[in-house]
């Protein structure tokens, strides 16, 4: 069995192998990659909303009723086959140490009894620092496009947020300021040594995978220094990037931009006068399961300020630049023949996020943004008022 599962691993591994960056062409400003991760970015938004229901009668039915979400805020679990170009990466790098081989070899523990599918995906979870080092080595320590949009949309977000509150003092922002400078350099959070360290009590056999289960869990909730701090953020962030390969822009500020966003009102409305709070919570008029519970009033106004801010922070980026504003008409030609626009996208990923709260939170709560937002009412053609915007 042993011998069987290292075959197997060896022969999934070759088949990433020997693959080569060509020299990518552009069409104008977007490169051909770009412009086929647009291509099936699209297939699967078209996949995963439902047709039948009609937009503006109930989004979440349109967009969460197949429950098929593609995204959550910050990310999603990457596809089989990435998961198998990252560890093919993470197995061809020339650099050899003791963490790297304890996930081969659980990897191939899990293979004498789980599917190929499972064990990508719970190599994935339960060895994620690995996946960071590979990332930031091959990602992020090539100064990739990718990088540099990623940093475009933090700076954007600090910058935009130091003119609401008119302070860049806030703690968050000063953290913020501080990780976005170490993520230029992130790879330091992911050395062979701090990996080794990582994982040196964790013990893992080839031929025992109910075993390495047991021991990976325990490590995971009392071991491991990736659950909080700097370390946590550095290594979300090395996965989103990957994650958001040639995504475009409309992808970012939906699923990235609005975390941020939340994170920060989350500590800035809990602290204003509360009389304020009150006059605004009352003039949206939340029904009245929502606004019997404190909490879900709160969360209400943090919500709707967070897909506000988004949504005008990415109508300014396409504004922002001549180039921006080409890239933005040429994605929207490419979608056009999916019957979506770079519209579309924004308000499908950001809806999508909150498909398991169900129906009722979903459109009385999060949606608020959405149905106050005047191009969400034209991109789908609702032929209706949207709601009083004044209130916050």
């Amino acid at each position: 069995m042993k011998s069987g599962a290292g075959a197997t691993f060896a022969l999934l591994f070759c088949v990433w192998s020997g693959t080569a960056q060509a020299q990518v062409a552009y069409v104008r400003h977007m490169s051909e990659l770009r412009i086929k991760e647009l291509n099936d970015l699209a297939i699967r938004i078209g996949d995963s909303i439902n047709p039948e229901i009609y937009a503006c009668d109930s989004y979440y039915d349109y967009v969460c009723s197949r429950n098929r979400p593609l995204f959550s805020i910050m990310g999603h679990m990457p596809q089989t086959s990435e998961l198998m170009q990252l560890m093919t990466q993470l197995q061809n790098d020339p650099e050899q140490f003791e963490a790297k081989q304890k996930l081969m070899d659980f990897f191939i523990s899990c293979n004498t009894l789980r599917s190929v599918e499972d064990c990508y995906r719970e190599t994935f979870e339960f060895f994620k620092p690995l996946f960071g080092f590979i990332i930031t080595k091959n990602l992020v320590e090539s100064s990739s496009h990718e990088l540099r949009d990623f940093l475009d949309v933090l700076d954007r977000f600090v910058a935009r947020s130091k003119e609401i509150f008119r302070s860049d003092s806030h703690p968050i922002l000063s953290k913020l300021a501080t990780y976005k400078e170490k993520f230029r350099t992130p790879a330091i959070y992911f050395h062979s040594g701090d990996l080794n360290r990582e994982y040196r009590a964790l013990r893992v056999y080839r031929e025992s995978y109910e075993h390495n289960i047991r021991n990976l869990e325990q490590h995971r909730k009392r071991n491991s220094t990736y659950e909080l701090g700097v370390q946590r953020t550095m290594l979300d962030w090395s996965l989103y990037l990957f994650q958001s390969s040639n995504k475009p822009m409309s992808y970012f500020y939906p699923t990235f931009t609005v975390h941020l966003y939340m994170t920060l009102f989350n500590s800035t409305e809990r602290q204003r006068d509360f009389t304020r709070f009150r006059e605004e919570v009352e003039c949206l008029k939340l029904p009245q399961f929502v606004n019997v519970l404190d909490e879900a009033r709160m969360l209400a106004v943090i919500y709707l300020k967070s897909f506000r801010y988004a949504w005008h922070d990415y109508s300014d980026w396409i504004i922002s630049r001549t180039t921006h504003r080409e890239i933005y008409d040429h994605e929207d030609t490419i979608l056009k023949k999916y019957h979506l626009n770079n519209k579309r996208l924004f308000f499908t990923l950001y809806a999508q996020n909150f498909c398991e709260f169900g129906k009722n939170l979903a459109e009385s709560l999060f949606y608020l943004g959405l149905k106050q937002n005047e191009d969400f009412i034209n991109s789908y053609s609702c032929g209706h008022q949207t709601q009083s915007s004044s209130c916050v």
